[in-house]
């Protein structure tokens, strides 16, 4: 299977389905990451917390700790990756060129600005495609009035390691955040794992789903 994933930021996905995209990997099915932005970050106040250069390398890192090699980043502006034409067009691009069978997406409900148009952005660039599930968000995104609703759940127990050396790769944001960081992403897996009878799960909702039986 041909397996695509769309984040607005490097770490975005890593953080939502990372778990999920290594399995996918160990399995044999061949997985593409596509990135909005280059991800520097400079705060309101000035202070630089990522540079383009320490995106870049942190993020492929990531990916490769995931077993993934083809990582696509789009030159949007972070902060303002905007829904209309062009962010369309540039993932309806993509969409055709590689031809994915499973699309993974922000959640359109997410308070990250960046998050909620990329989200709208992948739903409207995949009008033609069947297979398309939202990743959860992950604080301090993602604290909606609208509740996330869990609807397909992915036993990663066996590639939780695999998750958590990834997201270490994001030095930058592992020193912002700290091991609560870590802590608190290993302690939603395990909810989400508990309610679905594993030890540790991500979780998506569906924007379309083929039933093929």
């Amino acid at each position: 299977m041909k397996i695509i994933a769309v984040g607005a930021h490097l770490d975005d996905i890593e953080l939502a389905c990372g778990g999920t995209l290594a399995k996918a990997v160990q399995n044999g099915h061949q997985v593409k990451m596509v990135v909005m932005t280059d991800s520097a970050y400079t705060n309101f106040d000035g202070k630089v917390l990522r540079t383009k250069a320490e995106a870049l390398a942190e993020g492929l890192a990531a990916a490769k700790a995931l077993g993934i090699t083809d990582v696509e980043i789009l030159d949007f502006p972070i902060k303002d990756v905007p829904y209309n034409s062009k962010t369309v067009e540039a993932i309806d691009k993509i969409f055709t060129e590689y031809d994915p069978e499973l699309i993974f997406a922000h959640w359109t409900a997410d308070t990250h600005q960046d998050h909620h148009r990329t989200a709208l952005a992948t739903i409207s660039a995949a009008r033609y495609k069947n297979n398309i599930i939202m990743f959860e968000p992950f604080p301090p995104s993602g604290r909606s009035y609208v509740p996330f609703r869990p609807q397909i759940y992915s036993d990663i127990s066996g590639v939780m390691d695999t998750k958590i050396e990834s997201l270490k790769q994001h030095e930058s944001q592992y020193k912002k955040y700290g091991e609560n960081w870590i802590e608190a992403m290993v302690g939603r897996a395990r909810l989400r794992g508990f309610e679905s009878n594993n030890k540790y799960a991500e979780v998506f909702e569906i924007v379309r789903f083929d039933l093929n039986l």
